[in-house]
């Protein structure tokens, strides 16, 4: 019976507590990926590749793509530049996770690439997301957010739902459910999220938490 607990315990917080919470978020414009309450064994559902992506590619090129224009309405960004700025974000190898979030929160408000080949600027600044219209950007919300983690003591987490705008990751959730074996849910989802940040920064696996 004991054995039992632990999976009973994630079954209800999955349809007590991810659920409702995955339900709201859709009620206010989310594009919601409901992944279930088991371990993902392929990352196609949730945008990407494979497991060690922490962005959603495809969405962050359409997306970034679309709020960067021309004052006539062009967009402007080449593949390569989109594939440039993905390599500023996910290019943090040596930095620690606080000195790699403030990088990766000043390239959000201030990234940019070579030129505008469209209008010849030099060194344009691009918007990741666009701050003064949010219906412009795209928000997506995926439970079961698998992350490999190689060389760690675990080779994988996954947070119970992260929440992506224009395919960045910006937030993270845990959800519990209080229980006989989780008397203070708010404190043992604080506790679990600061695991999954000393994964982090022992194995310098990027995440915008």
């Amino acid at each position: 019976m004991a054995d039992d607990q632990p999976i009973e315990q994630a079954m209800s917080e999955y349809t007590e507590v991810e659920q409702p919470f995955l339900q709201q978020l859709a009620g206010l414009g989310w594009t919601v990926i409901d992944q279930g309450a088991g371990v993902p064994q392929d990352a196609t559902p949730s945008l990407r590749g494979h497991f060690r992506e922490w962005l959603l590619p495809g969405v962050f090129d359409s997306a970034v793509r679309a709020i960067n224009r021309t004052g006539n309405g062009q967009a402007w960004l080449t593949d390569r530049q989109l594939d440039d700025l993905k390599s500023q974000l996910l290019r943090q190898p040596s930095r620690t996770l606080l000195e790699a979030k403030e990088a990766v929160q000043a390239l959000l408000f201030k990234a940019q690439v070579d030129v505008n080949e469209v209008t010849g600027e030099i060194d344009p600044v691009v918007r990741l997301i666009d701050f003064h219209n949010p219906e412009n950007n795209q928000f997506h919300a995926i439970n079961q957010s698998r992350i490999d983690t190689p060389g760690c003591v675990r080779s994988f987490i996954i947070p119970d739902i992260a929440l992506f705008v224009n395919g960045i990751p910006l937030a993270v959730v845990e959800c519990k459910k209080g229980s006989e074996t989780c008397a203070n849910p708010m404190q043992e989802a604080f506790v679990q999220l600061q695991r999954y940040m000393r994964k982090r920064a022992d194995c310098r696996v990027g995440w915008a938490e």
